[in-house]
């Protein structure tokens, strides 16, 4: 009976968003939970982008505040992100259930139904406004990223974490971060830098031997690797990193230190802020939105760069 009470008293609509195969499994285990406690209305997604889908109908399909709860991994948070971009009446709140959670590491999840319900009870709600990514491939392909968007060995490890046959063992022992730092080994051997050339502002500068560009909006990526450690999610500007000019021995030297950011400071790790970035690569490269890989780079420039639209996530600190 309180709780009906305390619904029919806020004026926030409340859905649910829930990959069930998150975290190989973690996400169905979780709802199995939540979902004997609550009446809240829920869409569980059936394929790759179907939250993407589901948000973006849930978005325009009213005008009045709408809470979204993702139960997920970054992946189904950076769907949710896209389908949701652009209504400033949607708040997204985030119940973890993947195996990096490195959306949760910079944007505290809510851990029960019991914190969300305090949550609504706040009028109006607290949340955080957050800078949106854009990178356009081409003419015909543009994504959009929550977190960050990388090129080069980046997305190749994404690309290949994704395919991982181990990564379902692992986490079942609670070491899918383990999956990264294998994976890393196994791409580097196999990976042939590149040269970029990259156009900030006014200013243009070349690099070579790339083996990888990182363009972000918040610290941590990969499962707890702070990329970008003075990344600031609602400044209007995105950090570029870019790791160049070394050998193989060099570069795991820089792998074992970004896990506390000080790799910034090491030679061969270039690191930049603007809020529009234009890259050139002399061959194809892939390239990965918050760990999605999302294709490859063409003959044309590359535009990287803050969008005009925003997105808001629930501020459940003051709760």
């Amino acid at each position: 009976m309180m709780k009906r009470l305390l619904k029919e008293a806020v004026r926030m609509d409340v859905h649910f968003i829930i990959n069930e195969q998150a975290g190989d499994g973690k996400g169905a285990k979780l709802w199995a939970n939540l979902r004997l406690n609550t009446s809240y209305p829920f869409h569980l997604t059936e394929r790759r982008n179907h939250a993407e889908e589901l948000a973006w109908r849930l978005a325009k399909q009213t005008t009045v505040s709408l809470l979204i709860i993702v139960i997920g991994g970054d992946g189904t948070i950076h769907e949710v992100l896209n389908g949701v971009a652009g209504y400033p009446h949607v708040t997204v709140g985030v119940m973890k259930a993947g195996s990096g959670n490195d959306f949760a590491r910079t944007f505290p999840a809510f851990n029960s139904l019991q914190e969300v319900e305090s949550y609504i009870a706040i009028e109006p709600a607290n949340r955080k406004t957050v800078d949106f990514g854009s990178v356009k491939l081409s003419a015909s392909h543009q994504r959009y990223f929550a977190s960050n968007c990388g090129f080069g060995l980046d997305a190749d490890i994404s690309l290949a974490v994704g395919q991982s046959t181990i990564k379902k063992t692992l986490n079942k022992w609670k070491l899918g971060s383990i999956v990264y730092a294998l994976t890393v080994a196994r791409s580097l051997l196999a990976f042939k830098p590149f040269n970029a050339t990259i156009q900030m502002d006014s200013d243009t500068r070349i690099f070579e031997n790339v083996w990888m560009i990182t363009v972000s909006n918040q610290k941590y990526y990969g499962g707890g690797m702070k990329i970008s450690p003075h990344s600031i999610y609602d400044d209007g500007e995105f950090e570029l990193t870019i790791i160049h000019s070394i050998s193989v021995l060099k570069f795991l030297a820089v792998f074992l230190t970004v896990f506390n950011g000080s790799h910034t400071k090491l030679k061969g790790v270039s690191t930049y802020k603007s809020d529009q970035f234009i890259i050139e690569t002399d061959r194809v490269v892939g390239c990965h939105t918050d760990g999605e890989y999302i294709g490859t780079t063409t003959n044309q420039s590359v535009i990287c760069e803050v969008d005009q639209r925003k997105w808001f996530v629930a501020d459940k600190s003051i709760v």
